[in-house]
């Protein structure tokens, strides 16, 4: 759809004019949120999914889930889980403060975005053929997650954000007075 030329009347604006992408921040930190938050648990389901293969498929002489290679994945795969839960909660209880929690949904969704894509191919390479077939959903969940790293600003934009947030915190900090850490200690190590 294309608006050329299009006028929109000051009875037709919602809210004041020029504040209109103000007002949206406000309602990003949540909905990344709670974008992590179903991301996270379509993560956790490919990874029952290929915890419940490993554990059943018999492969060299063996079950699946007996080779460390297996056990690696599985491993990675949960404390992807466990952090990202942790950062989803952080980032919950900075909101229910009253916060802005602009930063920490950026760390969280930046994060979470990026760990829902390994899991879910973790699970995808567990399961090997059947991973990729339609006979499971991991292939269309691996399909699914990876525009995840783009809702909501693409994972660069956020880390960027996020640099930009420390290093001009710290920079109104040392000019207000503050010692910058490299030179702390300085004194007595000479």
């Amino acid at each position: 759809m294309v608006f050329d030329g299009c006028a929109v009347g000051p009875e037709s604006v919602l809210g004041e004019v020029d504040r209109g992408f103000q007002h949206a921040q406000v309602r990003l930190a949540p909905a990344r949120l709670t974008h992590c938050m179903r991301w996270l648990g379509l993560a956790r389901r490919a990874h029952g999914i290929a915890v419940d293969w490993a554990a059943t498929r018999r492969s060299f002489g063996g079950l699946l889930g007996d080779l460390g290679m297996v056990q690696q994945l599985v491993a990675d795969s949960e404390i992807d889980m466990a952090a990202s839960r942790a950062l989803i909660r952080h980032t919950a209880a900075v909101l229910d403060s009253g916060a802005s929690g602009g930063t920490e949904s950026s760390i969280a969704k930046t994060f979470v975005a990026e760990a829902v894509n390994r899991v879910v191919d973790r699970a995808v390479q567990i399961c090997g053929a059947l991973g990729v077939s339609g006979d499971v959903l991991l292939s269309r969940y691996l399909c699914e997650v990876r525009p995840f790293r783009i809702y909501d600003g693409p994972s660069e934009v956020h880390r960027w954000a996020i640099g930009r947030r420390a290093i001009s915190q710290r920079r109104r900090a040392i000019e207000g007075g503050e010692q910058p850490r490299w030179q702390r200690g300085r004194e007595t190590a000479s």
